[in-house]
């Protein structure tokens, strides 16, 4: 991802809105051709890449999700689609169906943001690694209205595609 994006993220600072959807690439399009949100950059996170997989505190040894990113302005726009395995995207694509699922906090020291957040009582609900990128999902839907995610923007391999081509 570094390179393929503007560096405008900030410690602390929001630097990504997620969608949960049920198709990708249609979402992709659609929100290309009426958002002019664009272009959109895909990737699989599949083991043995998607690695170090906690959900709910339980170590997951298959899972996997596609998603798409695009930049839109000073804030990444990802849509996420579940594949298999267990995780809080699939739970809130079966239970709510479509729709805006987290915010991302960029964090360059997860260790240290996870201490803190666990000294006021707020804990991860899911957490993974894919190349040198970490993202960890805290359990704040109840207290916030939405699920907040830390993510360290960690380099990751180049994108499989990019629509528009």
């Amino acid at each position: 991802m570094k390179g393929m994006f503007p560096e405008t993220w900030a410690p602390g600072k929001i630097c990504q809105i997620a969608e949960v959807v049920r198709d990708l690439e249609e979402a992709a399009q659609r929100y290309w051709k009426t958002m002019g949100f664009g272009p959109w950059y895909f990737w699989d996170f599949e083991p043995p890449d998607l690695h170090d997989v906690y959900y709910r505190g339980a170590k997951v040894e298959s899972s996997a999700f596609r998603l798409a990113l695009a930049q839109v302005g000073p804030v990444q726009y990802e849509l996420m689609q579940p594949l298999y395995g267990p995780g809080i995207h699939r739970d809130f694509l079966d239970q709510k169906g479509p729709g805006v699922h987290h915010i991302k906090i960029y964090c360059p020291d997860i260790p240290k943001a996870l201490e803190d957040f666990a000294s006021k009582g707020i804990l991860p609900l899911q957490q993974g690694k894919y190349d040198d990128d970490w993202h960890v999902y805290l359990d704040t839907e109840e207290k916030y209205g939405i699920v907040w995610e830390l993510g360290n923007q960690g380099k990751i391999r180049p994108p499989k595609k990019r629509y528009p081509a």
